[in-house]
């Protein structure tokens, strides 16, 4: 019999106890591979110069990204076969059993991995480790009694080891907390960060203006910064307890940070949403998930207040498998600018996306994202259109160090945008529409020092590339962040 190392669906179990952030540390607002060699920014940047190689460098992550989804899922099925043939012919092997149910979890076939692990159990009744595998993958299929049972079977059971029966104790926990009626949840971000063009201003003094070249003063082109950020996510669920599944959830997303130079671009924001969720189980190991919700917003810049939004949306998850899943969300909001100056700004934000979370291996995550933006206001030369697609791999990996036993994340993040405005600028171009193509680029390393504490080390880039010289610009930037999960 396999020992307690190396147990059934290892991955899904890490996605439960050691919660990741998303990408950028600066912000945990709602909009989360292969091995990742990370390269160097120059690295990035030079490879992103041009419309060209832009296509190149995305074609070449979508391309790579899909073929090795398809890779994987070949190679599992075939195993999967394999073992369960093995299984057949020698039905009273505990290893080929339990080889065959690690497989079985692997691909998503929960149900056969519980009959192959209970079948063991009929055998042999003294196998807490196999219990163990049970208390998980009933955590996974969501019968939580289920999974009780073996799970404190395994906590009460006094040969098992102290790791074990702490990992046990915590998904018992992680239980109670499910089944809870209440369940409030927090992340908590704070940390430093360095750009190289915290302004977002253009690279040089040569500006238009009216259509003619003007010299722009110096401080008012890109300028190197540092800041210290903090940001928060704080959600509260009730649940009804109902079949199928119904909840109202409350979420409160709040960032602030503080520059030590360009004050400026001192930003305080705040989000709440309000709605209900619907989750629909057609069939073990998949379901639908629908929440329609409200949403109000406040952005202050500089000291200043910029803007306020009232709106709503609604988000659509189908996960296809315990790994992947198919997101659709629609969003719409309109801000209101209180200055006088702002007046034009006025009017509806709306926002499509579409997108699909894979596994790409037992430690390795893969999601594309296709989305439209479209800005509205009531000056035609601020509005536009913005047309992006994203794709990110996350790899997760075993702990380097000896003293810190949690496994460690790496993830990469490249998206290239697509921006087209209504009407000319008088005032900078007349005659000609302002069109932008963006590019961000980012790496990050996550250390999780415990299952709710966890050092994120980010490096990114990002690069407009626009018809008018006003607009041009690129930064780089490097952070490091500690993150709360409660």
């Amino acid at each position: 019999m396999p020992d307690w190392v190396g147990l059934v669906v290892p991955g899904a179990l890490i996605r439960h106890n050691v919660r990741l952030p998303i990408s950028n540390p600066g912000c945990v607002f709602r909009g989360g591979g292969q091995k990742i060699s990370f390269v160097t920014l120059n690295h990035i940047a030079n490879a992103a110069r041009g419309q060209r190689l832009r296509g190149i460098l995305l074609s070449l992550l979508l391309v790579s990204s899909l073929t090795a989804l398809a890779g994987e899922a070949d190679s599992l099925q075939q195993r999967y076969d394999a073992a369960f043939l093995e299984m057949y012919e020698d039905v009273g092997n505990l290893d080929k059993t339990f080889r065959f149910a690690e497989l079985a979890a692997q691909a998503g076939d929960f149900e056969g991995a519980v009959s192959a692990l209970e079948r063991m159990l009929i055998i042999d009744p003294d196998l807490p480790q196999v219990r163990m595998q049970l208390g998980m993958l009933y955590f996974q299929m969501q019968s939580y009694t289920m999974a009780y049972a073996y799970l404190n079977a395994v906590r009460e059971h006094e040969g098992v080891p102290a790791e074990a029966r702490q990992q046990a104790e915590d998904l018992i926990a992680q239980i109670d907390a499910l089944t809870s009626a209440h369940r409030f949840s927090s992340t908590v971000v704070g940390g430093l960060r360095y750009q190289t063009n915290a302004n977002s201003g253009p690279p040089t003094n040569e500006i238009l203006l009216f259509g003619n070249v003007a010299i722009l003063d110096d401080q008012y082109t890109e300028q190197a910064d540092w800041d210290g950020y903090l940001t928060g996510q704080f959600d509260y669920v009730y649940d009804f307890e109902t079949d199928p599944k119904v909840t109202i959830e409350t979420g409160l997303s709040l960032y602030g940070n503080r520059q030590d130079e360009q004050s400026q671009v001192d930003t305080r924001l705040y989000e709440l949403q309000v709605g209900p969720r619907l989750a629909f189980s057609p069939q073990i190991g998949r379901t639908l998930d629908i929440r329609p919700y409200l949403v109000v917003n406040d952005l202050t810049q500089g000291g200043a207040a910029t803007f306020s939004g009232l709106g709503g949306g609604i988000n659509c998850s189908y996960h296809d498998s315990p790994s992947g899943a198919w997101e659709l969300g629609v969003r719409y909001v309109q801000r209101d600018y209180p200055g006088p100056e702002q007046v034009g700004l006025t009017g509806p934000r709306t926002r499509l996306s579409m997108g699909k979370t894979f596994e790409l291996s037992e430690s390795t995550m893969g999601s594309l994202t296709a989305s439209a933006f479209n800005e509205n206001a009531d000056d035609d030369w601020a509005a536009y259109w913005e047309y992006g697609v994203e794709g990110s791999v996350q790899y997760l990996f075993g702990s380097p160090l000896e003293i810190i036993p949690q496994p460690w994340a790496g993830s990469l993040v490249l998206g290239l945008f697509d921006k087209n405005y209504a009407a000319e600028n008088l005032v900078i171009a007349p005659g000609i529409k302002r069109e932008d193509d963006t590019l961000r680029a980012s790496a990050s390393v996550t250390v999780a020092l415990s299952a709710g504490l966890a050092l994120v080390a980010s490096v990114g880039y990002t690069e407009v590339d626009s018809n008018l010289l006003n607009y041009v610009n690129d930064n780089k930037f490097v952070s490091l962040s500690a993150m709360g999960r409660f």
